[in-house]
């Protein structure tokens, strides 16, 4: 109708949307979702769902505006509220009961025909297994005066041309993907679903296939080319599939163009790859041939057919924990091994997200996994997957490619060249990925051309993923994939080798990036330590066992020194842990390994930190050792010290590193010389460097310095100049931000919220310590989560919710270095016994002292946020003039979207506040426009900003 009468199509529609729209909100409907010319509304009961649906149906037939028939399905059950739409297998539900119905025609199903019981007469259609849906569903149709009773067999799976299998099992997520395909089909010729094995291509192109099946009136046929092993019998077997006999003497694939060249069909080709060439030969010349036929097409590879649309298969989502599509999938077979099967405990819950996330989310082995419930536990099968292979066997009536994981690996491996064969198992000694350079260096291969067109390849049969999000193009394969490679690998004898040359690739690559680090080039050096962790942990773990104790140290030294600086502790572990072998060892970069391990002061090992540095700085002097550049360990032992509490050493040590005369060394020795000065209350002396470290930093031009030095400055000011010490904190704030320092986030906020807790803002301070004590807790960084959680007592005690603070002070006052960092404690403890008195006071120094670190951050945490509540109640209770604190409450609620339009209406009518022009705009905005109606709020001070926000 679009295409012959467009015009009065436009009319039609619009009459047909307003009699629907209209209808269903009379009848207390709710329209939660529109596409193309349907609708999708939720009713609280389901006979005022039947009445409207009735009714629908009856002013469309008789409104002749309306040239057309429509399909309605009602289904009852529960589903997912989001963003005011509903989600969810019930919804699925109705939407393919309407669509397996026919044009004037009601189609119910069993369980709201149960609650329509006495209320419409209703006529069984029998049992049908409808497009997605594993089981089978009784339905019935609505019969009422006024519309048509009598139609032909409903649209199910059973009525339509083809051959699709019937699926027996339901289909687990991916409804977006499917809607996707689906899409991609109707406006293609051709599509072919690409992806790993086991990652469920066939599975989506039936379904797809099955959701489509009434576009296609000579039907959707499949054909399975898996069990062809000859490539000449191809177009014998699209022929069989199709009922296509040949004829005579003519060549079978013209025989097969020509039959199909007339039908409306979609042709669904499963695994191509291991017959490529003659499944792209014979596709082509039946799309070729003929205006109306569809391929979708599922293989390894792509088929380079002209026209071809290409979409690559991801292995189902694993975010969202036991909510993920993976866990979801797990629980359902698990239930058909074993019924009664659920995460009824937290270790079997954690146990089966586990297993989906080490199966890399790949359905094929999910299934496999899943089976195993008839005989194992959760944790048994988690605790096995290291041996995969051998545990996720399927029943041999399964296609053989599908009977173990392992299989359904090798059937791609098997079709390689052999020097992709070789490729992919050399590929599997990196971890967490790689890109070309470093490849290429591994493998002994300095033509990367010729080794990118190998991985190219590996991409196109889908056995390596390409990430091209990042600026340099990197290239990962899924673990199952790593796994079985990495067996082929040691199965030819080549695992140690490839595995010396990884570990000696990163060691030295680690050492030319340090070299870039402590300048301009601080960024992309750090950047290249988070991708590459895996890989440099693979590294160090593999020369530290194998005794090859240069690379080791190389890996371990230089990635701590770089590492630190965006809080990846573990590199500063490495380091601590080599350090006795390398020792006796006697390895020329001893003295970095020492300077790295100083970083421990970091994590809460401050005087081991002190003594490693130390000894680096003894080591230096000698020249058969490659140290860092002069000063650095000085710096690294003064921050050891400072954390052991020895201030006056922390003065001396960095005032001698200020004084060297290299910029490397003074970009951040007079800011540390700066701090030392200004926490021993020598602000004068200290307020003196503060443009000579600004100067000096930016100097250097390394971001992680420049930061180091604005958040010192700031300490400077704060001690006489409040204003200008969070002037100079917010342009730290927005350093950090824009050159990603996330190190100085935790820094910044939680000596800015200490400023606000004397002078400023309790929000403010509230909101700031909360994300520090979150930032620092994250990373590890101890020492600056103890000084974090010393710094809110006071805040508290200003609020005054004197429990908390003696609490918090109690759970840390144990830490010595806090008194340094926070030196008015001792009187805030006085404070608070006086304001209590001395028996409420040991009674909660009882209970905090049994606080242990981590129980003092969540304390401190909760403790937080029921202030932040309480100073939001507060303002909430400010009532503005001429309104009744009900009033307030009501129009609180509406601009939360929690209340009805007559609760507006009724207000309005007793206010004396608003004139009928503002009842009439914020009436309709409360229901049509959240945002909006807030906004109203505020500006007419109903609310608080505080509280609409």
């Amino acid at each position: 109708m679009w295409e012959d009468t467009p015009a009065e199509m436009a009319v039609a529609l619009e009459v047909h949307d307003s009699i629907v729209r209209g209808t269903i909100e009379r009848r207390g409907g709710y329209v939660f979702a529109t596409g193309g010319d349907g609708f999708s509304a939720a009713f609280s009961t389901a006979p005022d769902a039947a009445e409207a649906a009735v009714e629908i149906q009856r002013r469309l037939l008789a409104d002749a505006a309306v040239p057309f028939a429509v399909r309605i399905g009602l289904h009852t059950g529960e589903a997912t509220e989001r963003d005011r739409a509903y989600f969810g297998p019930e919804v699925n539900r109705a939407a393919r009961l309407m669509a397996a119905a026919h044009g004037g025609q009601i189609v119910v199903s069993d369980t709201t025909r149960v609650l329509l019981r006495n209320t419409l007469a209703l006529r069984p259609l029998g049992e049908h297994r409808l497009r997605g849906l594993g089981r089978r569903m009784a339905l019935h149709q609505v019969v009422a005066d006024g519309l048509r009773s009598e139609f032909p067999p409903l649209r199910s799976l059973g009525s339509f041309a083809g051959n699709l299998p019937q699926q027996l099992s339901s289909f687990i997520g991916r409804d977006q993907l499917l809607a996707d395909v689906a899409e991609l089909v109707r406006g293609n010729r051709l599509v072919t679903l690409s992806g790993v094995g086991g990652v469920g291509k066939t599975r989506l192109a039936v379904e797809v296939a099955a959701e489509m099946a009434d576009e296609f009136p000579d039907g959707v046929w499949l054909v399975e080319l898996a069990p062809v092993g000859d490539p000449s019998s191809v177009p014998a077997a699209i022929a069989t599939a199709l009922g296509i006999p040949p004829q005579g003497d003519a060549e079978l694939i013209d025989t097969l163009a020509e039959a199909v060249a007339g039908r409306r069909l979609l042709l669904v080709v499963d695994n191509c790859e291991h017959v490529l060439d003659a499944a792209s030969a014979a596709i082509g010349q039946i799309l070729g041939r003929s205006g109306n036929a569809k391929v979708l097409a599922t293989s390894r590879e792509y088929l380079w057919v002209a026209g071809e649309t290409l979409l690559s298969v991801s292995p189902l989502a694993l975010a969202g924990g036991i909510a993920s599509d993976a866990v979801k999938l797990f629980v359902e077979r698990a239930i058909a091994a074993r019924p009664g099967f659920g995460l009824y405990d937290t270790q079997s819950a954690a146990a089966v997200t586990e297993i989906c996330e080490t199966l890399d989310g790949l359905p094929l082995g999910i299934e496999l996994a899943a089976a195993r419930m008839a005989s194992m536990s959760a944790v048994e099968v988690r605790d096995r997957l290291g041996d995969r292979f051998r545990l996720l066997r399927g029943s041999e009536r399964q296609p053989e490619r599908q009977q173990t994981l392992q299989l359904a690996v090798r059937w791609s491996y098997d079709l390689l060249k052999d020097d992709e064969r070789e490729l992919l198992r050399n590929a599997s000694v990196f971890a967490g990925g790689f890109d070309l350079a470093s490849i290429s260096s591994v493998v002994e291969d300095a033509d990367d051309i010729a080794v990118l067109e190998r991985l190219d390849s590996l991409v196109r049969k889908s056995l390596v993923v390409v990430n091209h999000t990042a600026a340099h193009t990197r290239f990962t394969m899924f673990e199952t994939i790593r796994q079985f490679a990495e067996e082929e690998l040691s199965a030819v004898g080549g695992f140690a080798r490839m595995r010396d040359r990884h570990a000696a690739h990163f060691g030295q690559e680690a050492s030319v990036r340090y070299q870039r680090w402590n300048g301009p080039g601080w960024r992309d050096a750090v950047d290249w330590v988070e991708v590459e962790l895996d890989n440099l942990r693979t590294a160090f773990r593999w020369s530290a066992q194998r005794g090859d104790l240069d690379v080791a140290t190389d890996v371990a030294a230089h990635a701590a020194l770089m590492g630190f600086s965006v809080q990846l502790f573990e590199t500063v572990g490495w380091a601590e842990e080599l350090l006795p072998a390398a020792n006796a060892a006697d390895v020329g970069r001893l003295p970095r390994l020492y300077t790295a391990a100083g970083y421990a002061c970091f994590v809460g090992r401050a005087e081991a930190a002190a003594a490693n540095a130390h000894r680096a700085t003894e080591l230096e002097t000698e020249s058969r050792y490659d140290p860092c550049e002069p000063g650095y360990a000085t710096f690294i032992e003064a921050l050891g010290q400072v954390y052991c509490g020895h201030l006056d050493r922390y003065i001396e040590l960095t005032g001698a590193v200020a004084a060297l005369p290299k910029m490397e060394t003074r970009g951040y020795g007079i800011a540390a010389h700066l701090d030392g000065l200004q926490s021993a209350g020598r602000v004068e002396e200290a307020l003196e460097l503060t443009d000579s470290a600004v100067a000096a930093a930016r100097e250097l031009g390394n971001p992680y310095w420049i930061s180091y030095t604005l958040w010192i400055v700031g300490l400077a000011m704060s001690k006489v100049d409040p204003k200008r010490a969070l002037l100079a904190w917010d342009e730290g704030a927005d350093f950090v931000r824009e050159h990603r320092v996330k190190f100085f986030e935790g820094f910044i906020g939680r000596d800015a919220a200490r400023l606000h807790t004397s002078v400023g803002e309790p929000e403010a301070a509230l909101a700031l310590f909360g994300s520090a004590i979150e930032s620092f807790r994250q990373v590890g960084n101890v020492p600056q989560l103890i000084i974090t959680l010393a710094s809110v007592p006071a805040l508290f005690e200003r609020l005054g919710r004197l429990d908390a603070a003696a609490t918090l002070l109690a759970a840390i006052t144990r830490e010595t270095s806090s008194f340094h960092h926070v030196p008015d404690l001792v009187d805030l403890g006085a404070r608070l016994t006086a304001q209590l008195g001395v028996q409420r006071s040991n009674d909660l120094t009882s209970a905090g002292i049994t606080l242990d670190l981590s129980d003092a951050a969540t304390y401190a945490r909760e403790q937080i946020e029921l202030a932040r509540k309480a100073l939001t109640r507060q303002a909430r209770h400010t009532i503005p003039a001429g309104l009744t604190r009900r009033e307030v409450e009501v129009l609180r609620l509406i601009a939360e979207g929690r209340a009805t339009r007559e609760i507006a209406e009724q207000l309005f009518i007793s206010s004396k506040t608003a004139d009928n022009h503002i009842q009439h705009i914020y009436t309709k905005l409360a229901v049509t426009n959240r945002a909006a109606a807030t906004r109203w709020a505020v500006e007419h001070e109903v609310v608080s900003s505080t509280v609409a926000h």
